[in-house]
Formats: structure tokens, C-alpha cells, sequence
């Protein structure tokens, strides 16, 4: 008669050695690098902040700290005194001096191309600059980028924020529009537009496409720059991107006007 064979017992599941452990270092790496990305987004903000403020802090206590170096020997010689006796609180004083009379130097100019003389003479060394192949092109381009930075009037054709379709129909990319020209067989009109790149704005591609397919935004240059550095997390919380809302560009009337600036169409 066969023997009936009674099914194997099931063991109970073996835990894992360490897994405890293994959990407990898991969850410590996770906190550590959320707290040191935490510290990162604190410290790299103000590190930055701190290069460039200090950057042009020296640039301007550069421009003029010698001559007020000079002007405080002279009025201690002056004096009857050494320079070595020069109290410690006025060397302390001297790159805010100097950095006041930089700013101060900068105002004086500013005022003085402003009038019809200075003007004039502005215009005189620019004619000059502009016979000099080199420095033609790296005054030009140095004044034009200084004066987008600045928001001046001859910056308005780069305070064009709009949307193209780049790199394939359904795409779409944020674009500074640049100019507006036309074909030289039809006459349509074209824009240049500067696709710029992230998270380095300053980097792109020139494109030229029809104007018609340039849709305008409202954003402003900020806001676009913003967009792009963050990788699109500081996008503001509405685009127009189903539907194109085309620009109408009109000639300048005034004959000094720098460029054609853009409108958006009633």
C-alpha cells in the first residue's frame, strides 16, 4: 500500500540581514542631499551676487583711488605733517571715495553728452572708431550690448519678446526679435530673431523666418531671461502659444532715430 506523503511544511520568509540599516541609510542620504541642495540654492545666489557687486566695486575704486591717494598726501604735506601720520579711519575712507568720485565722474559725463556740445563730440570720436577696423567692431558691438542692458531708445528693436517655431512645426521656443527686413525679390517682410539658449541666455542662434509667424508674448526681457536660466520653472503662469498673435512693424518717421521699432497690431 503506498505511503501517503503528507505536502512540505512552508518556512516562514527569511528576512534580509541589514535591511533596517539599508532603509535607515537611504532615508540619512536622501535629507543630506536635500539639506546641501537647500544650502546650494542659499549660497550660490549670494556668492554671485557678491562676485559681481565686488567685481564693480573694484572696477570703480580702481578708476580713481590713486588720485585721491594723492590728493590726501598732498593735503597732509600740506599740513606740516608726514604721510605715515595719516589716521587710520582716513585710509579706511579712501575706496569710498574714490568709488563716490568714479560714480560722481560718470554722472558730470552722462551730463555733458547730454547737451548739443558733448553730443557733438561723442559723434566725433565714434567717426573716429568707426576708420579703425578692430576697434569699429568691438566699440559697436560693446556700445549696443551696454545699451540693451540699459533699456536706452536705441535698444528698443532687442525689447521684443516673442515665440517661433523652432526646432520642428509644434515647438515652440522663446526668440528676441532683433529686426525686421525684407525679400529682395517679393518685399515680404522677415524678422531675425536670436533664439537664445539655456541656461546661458547669452548663447543662441540668429534665425530669419516671416513675420507673420512671430508671435508676441508681452513679456518683457527680464521675464524671458528669467524663463531661460531656470529652465522654464519661473515661467509665468500663462503663454500664448495655440495662437499666433502676429507684430506689424512701421518705419521710423524720425530721421535720427536709431532703428524700425516694433508695435503690436491692434
Amino acid at each position: 500500500m503506498a505511503k501517503m506523503h503528507s505536502p512540505p511544511e512552508s518556512k516562514p520568509p527569511i528576512q534580509e540581514r541589514g535591511t533596517p540599516r539599508r532603509g535607515l541609510w537611504v532615508a540619512l542620504r536622501a535629507l543630506l542631499r536635500t539639506r546641501i541642495f537647500a544650502g546650494l540654492a542659499t549660497v550660490i545666489p549670494l556668492w554671485v551676487t557678491w562676485i559681481v557687486v565686488k567685481f564693480l566695486f573694484d572696477t570703480m575704486r580702481s578708476a580713481t583711488q590713486p588720485m585721491v591717494e594723492q590728493a590726501i598726501e598732498w593735503l597732509t604735506r600740506s599740513a606740516g605733517r608726514q604721510p605715515s601720520a595719516i589716521p587710520a579711519y582716513v585710509e579706511w575712507a579712501v575706496p569710498v571715495v574714490a568709488v563716490l568720485l568714479t560714480l560722481f565722474s560718470l554722472y558730470l559725463l552722462g551730463l555733458l553728452t547730454a547737451n548739443v556740445l558733448g553730443r557733438r563730440i561723442v559723434i566725433l570720436l565714434e567717426r573716429l572708431f568707426e576708420g579703425l577696423p578692430l576697434v569699429k567692431t568691438i566699440y559697436g558691438s560693446t556700445k549696443r550690448i551696454i545699451l540693451t542692458l540699459a533699456g536706452g531708445d536705441d535698444s528698443q528693436q532687442f525689447q521684443k519678446v516673442v515665440l517661433v517655431e523652432f526646432p520642428r512645426p509644434g515647438m515652440k521656443c522663446i526668440a528676441f526679435l532683433t529686426s525686421v527686413i525684407e525679400d529682395a525679390d517679393t518685399g515680404r517682410k522677415m524678422a531675425t530673431v536670436f533664439i537664445s539658449t539655456t541656461p546661458n541666455p547669452t548663447t543662441g542662434y540668429m534665425q530669419i523666418l516671416p513675420l507673420e509667424e512671430v508671435s508676441e508674448t508681452g513679456w518683457t526681457v527680464e521675464e524671458a531671461v528669467k524663463v531661460l536660466m531656470s529652465g522654464g520653472i519661473l515661467s509665468p503662469p500663462k503663454i500664448p502659444f495655440d495662437r499666433v498673435h502676429p507684430l506689424r512693424w512701421h518705419q521710423a518717421t524720425v530721421s535720427d532715430s536709431a532703428a524700425p521699432r516694433p508695435v503690436t497690431q491692434s
